[in-house]
């Protein structure tokens, strides 16, 4: 499996991109997790040569990047995004990026039934977009229960994202698998033996405080192997699947980026290499 990371491990979208790209590489990683629109501008105020110099001069390789079109809000608001969508496909093409993620909310206060329809819609057009580049998609559903705030739930299930996946019925639409969405959700590992490795577009990696499932808070999460979440059992299983890919660091912490970037990646990359190496030698994950 590859590492990578997030930016949200090592303090967020306010990191400066070249820091953050600094930190990851100087931690050892080979891959980030990362959105495409820093790198568009590069290429288009200097040069695509420029902006593949970023990755380059650093070797670092964009695992995946963020879906650059906002399918939540109105309609002319997707429909803009969806215009820029071909052209930063094409871009994270020629950058070695063939993947792209995002996420569901796990409630909402519509009608259940016309906003199912109208995301199952607007990312069935951002597939078919992604996939004319070679551009695999991820979904990631949000177990968290502590976020079902709303007048209703939407999916927060491994089967309620893939039955969404079913429905927008695009061959390069697969899951974006995370592990406290595993865990608060009441996965098991039965559940991942049960996919094919190419249903994975990516996994990211965390791990929970000691609390009750129920009460786990989504922006509260630990470096994999410091909590209660059995990523022993969770890595093992994606490797009997054959998942052999990245794996990307995203916690929510307040104390990590206290760090400074620098040391915030260097403590995730030595975290995520014990998790890793005892998962692949068999042993406990913590």
């Amino acid at each position: 499996m590859i590492p990578a990371i997030n930016p949200t491990t090592v303090g967020g979208w306010s990191i400066p991109f070249r820091d953050f790209l600094d930190a990851a590489a100087r931690a050892g990683f080979p891959a980030i997790d990362y959105s495409i629109e820093p790198f568009a501008e590069v290429a288009r105020t200097q040069s695509l040569e420029a902006a593949r110099e970023l990755l380059a001069a650093r070797s670092l390789a964009i695992g995946s990047f963020g879906l650059p079109v906002e399918f939540r809000k109105d309609e002319d608001t997707f429909a803009e995004g969806l215009r820029r969508l071909p052209e930063l496909a094409k871009l994270a093409t020629s950058l070695g990026a063939d993947r792209c993620c995002t996420w569901l909310w796990p409630a909402t206060d519509e009608p259940v039934a016309e906003y199912t329809s109208r995301f199952i819609r607007r990312l069935r057009a951002c597939a078919s977009v992604l996939e004319e580049h070679g551009i695999r998609f991820g979904v990631e559903w949000v177990g968290t229960k502590t976020l079902r705030t709303m007048k209703h739930d939407f999916i927060h299930t491994l089967p309620g994202v893939l039955e969404l996946i079913g429905a927008i019925d695009r061959p390069n639409v697969g899951v974006l698998f995370d592990s406290f969405h595993w865990f608060t959700s009441g996965a098991t590992t039965d559940d991942i033996l049960a996919l094919r490795p190419e249903q994975i577009v990516l996994v990211h990696i965390n791990d929970a405080p000691d609390r009750p499932v129920d009460e786990q808070v989504d922006d509260r999460r630990l470096l994999p192997g410091e909590g209660i979440i059995d990523l022993n059992g969770m890595l093992n299983a994606l490797r009997r699947i054959g998942y052999d890919s990245f794996v990307s660091a995203e916690v929510f912490s307040d104390t990590l980026p206290l760090l400074g970037p620098e040391g915030a990646a260097r403590k995730t990359k030595e975290a995520m290499d014990r998790v890793l190496g005892a998962a692949s030698e068999g042993g406990s994950g913590r």
